[in-house]
Formats: C-alpha cells, structure tokens, sequence
C-alpha cells in the first residue's frame, strides 16, 4: 500500500482529561521556525556503515519492514526564532518535571499542554525531511501523544542521565535544548550491535561496556539534532561531572505509515499515563485498519476469500494483543539495565496527572 499522503494517516490529536492548551505561545509557523540541514553522514544497521546519505529505496531493506538507518549525524531542524520559542515553552514545561528510578527529570503530555508542540511533531515538513533521511520509509508521529516532545533533564550526579535501553517507539529525534559548552559529562552512546547482542554485553559487563565497544554521538551545540531508530539500538547517556545548566533534551517519537512492520511501540513504558489505554488502543486500531485497507486500495489483484480470511486474522490480532496488553494478561515491556542492580529491570511510572509542580 502506497502511504503517500500522511495528513490522512496522523493519529488524532486527543483532548487531556487533567491539562489545557496554553494561551500563551505563538502560533506554530514552519516557514519562520523551521530552517532544517542534513546531517554529514548517515550511519546504516547493515554493517555499521557511515554514508554521505542513505540509499533511495523502493521499499524498506528490512524483512521486517523497518528502516535501514541506525542514526545519523547531527543536523538541525528549527531556526534561530523557533528554538527560542521552543526554550520558552520549555520553561513552562519544567513545572511538570518528575523523576523515578531510571531518568533524574523529566516531562511528559507537553503535547496535552502546548499546540506549538503538537504542530512541531505533527509537521508535514519535518515528517518529509525526516523520511528522506531513512531512504526508504516514510514516517508519522507516535500515537502516544503524552511523548510528544518528551524532555529529559540532567544534572551533575553521580548516576546516570539514562541507563542502557532501547526505546519504546520505532524512530527518535533528540534536540539539545541547552548550552552544554562548560559541561562535563552528560555523553550520548550507544552500541553498535543487534540489541539482544548490545545488551549481553552490558550484562557481561555489568554495565561498565568497554569504550572499544561504545560509539558517542556528538551534537553541534544547542539547537542540534540526532535521529536514530533507537528501538534498534541500546544507548544511554553518562552521568554530568559539571556544569552550569541542566542538559535538556527534546525527545520526538515516529513510527513507520507501513501497518506491517514488526511492533516496536510499547504500551507499558507509558501504562501508567491516564492517556496511555486509549492512545494505545488507537495505534493498534490504526494498524488494523490499514492492514485492511491495504486489501482495497493497496493496488493489488482482487483478493481471494482466504486472503481476506487471512487479513482479517492479522487485524484481529493485533487487537487481541491490545486487548490482552491492557487486560494485563500480557505485557510487552522492554525495562532497562538497572546499573545498582546489575540487571535487566523494569519501572514505576507515576501519572504525569499527579505530578508535582516545582516552584
């Protein structure tokens, strides 16, 4: 099925039960706050290769209908006015912040809270420069809209800004929304390795992998961006040793428009968000949908009663699985790598609904 026209397959913008759209924000503007660069290179799954630019393809290299882009170099995505809008409703967001066992601070639902933001995530320009960096699949953002623009903040600790893991969502942009110039510390890295094999090595190591086996990630300095398909990759980011703001980044989550790919969003790192059942729910009806839609205006001969019995099953799994998720009688959680407890661990999330604003 050709996914070409995104506008249609962007999962609905939800209304918050706890939080409203603030008043106090420009309206979002991509011709004023966009000005989007490649990066220098791209780096593919295959072999780890670094290119000037990934290959054009027809379809996905993968079997499993996924990219064959691992990350990319450092490039920008909004300009000079728009980053500074976008600091400016950090400062608002930092209200927000929470913490628990695996991230020091962070925010989630600034995508309940900000329009800017969701029409920043939700940008036909970004999701087409974005696209065209893969080579070959096109992109739409997560149907969890409590991640849109997830913030992560760091301070200087002696523990890690986030431990070893794998994202819950297929494709990531992380935007460095601060000045790390006097910071000490504070590292992307990531392994380039298959993640079942990324994180024996972890283990191996418990935790401490050689720098032989580590690839940093560098940015350009704030307003900077990286993309990876960090559901591919075990990365983490070090502790800060010093400086002299938090590190703030900005997290935006897609997904592959092709309903076939194998699942890489996961329901339980956001289970415990109010939001999470129905934005789930959506993202596995919407597969399902397309699935079937595929069968109809997918460009193929007329299918065969068994084709469509066979389609059917395809979709009515994918919301037995969502049904099951949500009952709790199955669960797809991924966890991180607890470095107090040497293991693979999973964690506490508390409702963004009931976080605590900081004064």
């Amino acid at each position: 099925m050709a996914f070409d026209n995104i506008n249609t397959l962007l999962p609905p913008l939800l209304t918050h039960p706890d939080f409203e759209i603030a008043s106090d924000e420009p309206l979002y503007n991509p011709d004023i706050h966009l000005s989007p660069t490649e990066p220098e290179f791209i780096v593919l799954l295959d072999g780890y290769r670094h290119v000037p630019k990934a290959p054009k393809l027809d379809k996905p290299v993968a079997s499993n209908g996924e990219s064959q882009i691992a990350y990319t170099g450092p490039f920008r995505l909004l300009s000079d006015e728009g980053y500074q809008v976008l600091r400016k409703i950090l400062q608002r967001e930092l209200l927000h912040q929470q913490s628990n066992d695996r991230w020091p601070g962070f925010v989630r639902n600034a995508g309940y809270r900000s329009k800017w933001i969701q029409d920043f995530n939700r940008c036909p320009r970004v999701l087409e420069h974005l696209s065209r960096m893969t080579g070959d699949v096109n992109l739409v953002p997560t149907a969890f809209q409590n991640s849109y623009s997830h913030i992560n903040i760091g301070y200087a600790t002696e523990k890690n800004i986030d431990s070893w893991h794998c994202d819950s969502v297929p494709y990531v942009v992380i935007l460095l929304a601060c000045d790390m110039s006097q910071t000490v510390g504070g590292e992307l890295q990531l392994i380039e390795r298959e993640p079942k094999e990324a994180f024996r090595l972890i283990e191996e190591y418990k935790g401490k992998v050689p720098k032989d086996l580590i690839r940093p990630i560098d940015y350009l300095g704030s307003n900077s961006c990286v993309f990876m398909q960090g559901s591919r990759l075990a990365h983490r980011v070090t502790n800060i040793k010093s400086c002299t703001e938090p590190r703030i980044t900005v997290v935006n989550s897609y997904m592959s428009t092709n309903p076939f790919t194998t699942e890489f969003t996961r329901y339980d790192t956001f289970r415990k968000e109010v939001t999470a059942d129905l934005e789930y729910a959506m993202h596995k009806t919407w597969r399902a949908n397309a699935q079937m839609l595929d069968l109809a205006i997918g460009g193929h001969p007329w299918p065969t009663r068994d084709q469509i019995i066979d389609r059917l099953t395809m979709a009515i799994n994918e919301m037995n699985v969502c049904r099951e998720i949500l009952l709790g009688t199955k669960s797809d959680h991924i966890g991180y790598y607890d470095e107090q407890k040497q293991e693979i661990g999973n964690y506490e999330m508390s409702s963004s609904a009931n976080d605590k604003t900081i004064n």
